[in-house]
């Protein structure tokens, strides 16, 4: 990348999202960046979601509503026994659009988005080492795969997951973490573990639940820290 080019930062949405979506719901994050002259490319999920696989019941009315509005988008179908998920498309429709589309100095990732962000990010210098590591990477509302144990209290990653939550021993991403302490569908437990498995991060908490903060001055430590990674 030239010296010239404004850095550039792939955004992945969360589960019953899109694109564009994603760009409406962290349009505080993404104006603040665009007066820092960093440029955020959003893009879609490969799975588009059918009623019978949300976790949840939604009625008609509202499931008309998510279809015509086309944000019933995933990037990976929702299981509660994490053995069970497959995570290949959304690898396969990442790592094929940053090779046609990159290179990226880092990646966002929202809820499921975050898990998925936070893979590619462990996992880019090895497999597109023409690409080479991010230098940041963002993850709101994170997770990882996890299983408890027999006592029901501790987190571990699942065993088909080692590899992909394994940061590289010469990791050099600055990673932040944001999270909500009433996040009631990703705990705040969860994003914790995920920042855990960092030695080069920030964590940014807020009192709110499930969302991309936008308030300004929440989000001008979260700026200042992704400007200082990117620029380099």
């Amino acid at each position: 990348m030239s010296a010239a080019a404004a850095p550039k930062l792939l955004c992945l949405h969360g589960f019953l999202q899109n694109a564009k979506i994603f760009s409406e719901k962290s349009s505080g994050l993404r104006k603040l960046l665009k007066k820092a002259n960093i440029q955020l490319d959003y893009i879609d999920g490969p799975v588009t979601l059918e009623k019978a696989d949300l976790p949840f019941e939604v009625d008609d009315d509202k499931w008309k509503e998510i279809v015509d509005t086309q944000i019933n988008k995933a990037w990976f179908y929702h299981f509660d026994e994490p053995e069970k998920l497959n995570i290949d498309a959304a690898l396969e429709t990442v790592f094929t659009h940053i090779k046609e589309n990159g290179p990226y100095d880092g990646i966002i990732g929202f809820s499921q988005g975050a898990a998925i962000s936070t893979i590619v990010a462990n996992l880019i210098a090895e497999k597109m080492p023409e690409h080479g590591p991010f230098k940041l990477a963002l993850h709101v509302s994170g997770y990882c795969f996890t299983d408890r144990d027999a006592d029901r209290k501790e987190l571990g990653i699942n065993s088909k997951f080692t590899k992909e939550f394994t940061v590289p021993e010469d990791f050099s991403t600055k990673t932040l973490i944001i999270y909500g302490e009433n996040d009631n569908s990703v705990p705040s437990f969860r994003s914790q573990y995920l920042s855990n498995l960092f030695a080069n991060k920030t964590e940014f908490k807020h009192d709110g639940g499930h969302f991309v903060p936008n308030k300004k001055d929440f989000l001008k430590g979260v700026v200042e820290e992704i400007e200082a990674a990117v620029k380099q």
